[in-house]
Parts: structure tokens; sequence; C-alpha cells
């Protein structure tokens, strides 16, 4: 075979010939037609991930009656938009409520709210320079002060109590702002959680985060009473279940030109002798070992031994 490189041409030919036979695309990329769907593997992971959708429906709804209701705390121009719903665990969560404000409702929505938004409703209530509490773009974002958050709390009972109107218009339940720091405590311990996100954008920015531990939103699935099995009642059932056994009285191979020639009259020896012992299977696992025997005039086999004894002797 000659070491010679492809020349320019042959080159051109071999790419051109795979262009030709490549799948053709209708655009620049594959967009896909579906969201990918997690797999729940555990009873948490398919309660969390049936309630991240309701948590998710339920923040736009809270985002058209916000809009109404912080006109009067927050100043300037802007809009609030969903993000997205995830499912997270308790420590992160823990780790997302530190440095801003933190509240609950009674059934167990944890509302947490951090960013510029907080010294700006601070500063609002008053009567201070908006623009002075505005971080400059391109810096980072300060750490909000406690003299802050206790401005704002006047702000954050607003949105609570627009986040339990939201709830009552969704469920038709009683929903109510708390002050019990045990609903936080429980949301940081459970080992999943469910946490929409909002964004404000425009003269004011910064973020709106609700939590929720799953059972929450959604009824967890009743579990299955544990019931110990009667080892001799399964026994006696399987002793009626039917099973089919195979004795091989002899196998033979032949090659394909004799098996073409097969007819009636044809005669083929088998390996075996007339005593020889016979393999019995069920299921194809060898069980036992017989000897063919006659038995009132029909060909029968009589069990020698069984495999790894399985069962009794006959």
């Amino acid at each position: 075979m000659s070491e010679a490189l492809l020349d320019p041409e042959e080159m051109e030919a071999i790419q051109s010939a795979i262009r030709e036979t490549a799948p053709r695309r209708s655009g620049s990329a594959m967009t896909p037609t579906s969201e990918p769907t997690r797999l729940a593997l555990i009873a948490d992971d398919r309660v969390a991930d049936a309630a991240r959708p309701i948590l998710l429906a339920l923040a736009t709804r809270w985002t058209r009656i916000a809009q109404r209701s912080l006109r009067s705390h927050v100043p300037g121009r802007w809009q609030l938009d969903v993000v997205g719903a995830e499912i997270i665990d308790g420590s992160t969560a823990k780790d997302e409520l530190r440095g801003g404000y933190v509240s609950a409702t009674s059934t167990e929505l944890v509302v947490a709210v951090q960013g510029e938004v907080v010294d700006v409703c601070a500063a609002h209530r008053i009567g201070a320079s908006i623009e002075a509490a505005a971080t400059p773009a391109g810096s980072s974002q300060k750490p909000t002060s406690a003299t802050a958050l206790r401005l704002f709390e006047h702000a954050g009972r607003a949105i609570v109590e627009s986040w339990t109107a939201a709830w009552r218009e969704a469920f038709d339940k009683a929903c109510a702002p708390t002050g019990d720091l045990s609903v936080v405590s429980r949301l940081i311990d459970a080992r999943t959680v469910v946490r929409v996100a909002m964004t404000l954008s425009g003269s004011v920015s910064g973020r709106i985060c609700c939590y929720s531990r799953p059972e929450a939103l959604i009824a967890r699935p009743v579990e299955l009473a544990a019931i110990k099995a009667n080892a001799a009642r399964i026994a006696n059932a399987l002793c009626n279940v039917p099973v089919e056994l195979v004795a091989e009285l002899g196998t033979l191979s032949l090659p394909l030109s004799a098996l073409r020639r097969l007819d009636s009259t044809t005669t083929h020896t088998l390996p075996q002798f007339l005593d020889s012992h016979v393999p019995v299977f069920c299921g194809g696992v060898l069980k036992a070992w017989a000897k063919p025997v006659v038995c009132r005039g029909v060909l029968a086999i009589q069990i020698v031994s069984i495999v790894h004894d399985q069962g009794s002797k006959s």
C-alpha cells in the first residue's frame, strides 16, 4: 500500500461525499421541543417535583397583586418578573436567607427580600434621597444594614400580605402573616425545599424569593403499610403453579447441507445409549438427571438425581 498522502483533489472529493451524506438540519441549531423532566427517584423528590409548578403558578399570581400593592412603598418605575422555580435543600436555603429581610406566613411560606430595593424603600420611608440609597452602576452590592432592615419592615409587611392574598385566591384557604420563627427553622431543616425567585428591574433592582416545604403545597402520598409475608403460605401457593419440564433425550448437530436433504425416511443415530441419563430442564435451567423408561406402554423418565439437591428424590 502506498504511503503517499492524498492530493488536494482527492481530499476535496472525500469531504464533498461526507457533506452530501450528512443529515441536513433546518436551522443552525436544533431546539428541543419539550422541557426535560427530572427523574424522581424517591418519594421526597416526587413530591417536590409536583410542588414546583404549583409554587411557580402562585408566584405568577403574586406578581400581579404586588404590582399594585407595592407602588406606594417602592418608588420609581420598576417591574417584577418571575425567574423560575427550583428544588434545593434546607442548608442552601439557610445560606440564601442571610443578610436580607425574612418573614413567613401561616401556610409556611418563607419570603426573603434582598438587594438594593431594601435600602431604597428604607430611604423612601424617611424621605431621604433615593439616588443616595441606590447602588452605583458597576459597584458591588453593599451589605444591608440593620437600620435599613427595620425601616423596610413596613414594605416587607406589604409584600408578605400580598403573598397571603395570592394564596387565598389560588387555594381558597385562609393565610396570614406570622412572626413564628419555627416556620423558618422547619424550612432550613428540611431535606428538600422548593424556591421561586423574582427580580425587580428598572429604577430599582432587587431579588424576592419565596421558599416552601413541598408538603405545604401538595399532600404527601400515603405510605402503604409493610406486611411481613408468610413464607409457608407463599410456598403453598407456589406449589399449585404449573411449570413445564423438558427432558432432553438427545441432541444432534447437522451441517446445513444435511438439513436440506432431510426427508421422512432419514434416520440419524443419537450419541446417547438407551440407558444413558438425560437432563431435565425447567425454564431453561438444569434441575435433574433422569433415565428413559417405559411405563404402562408409554415412554417416560425416572428421576435419578436432583441438581444441587433441589427437591426430593423420587
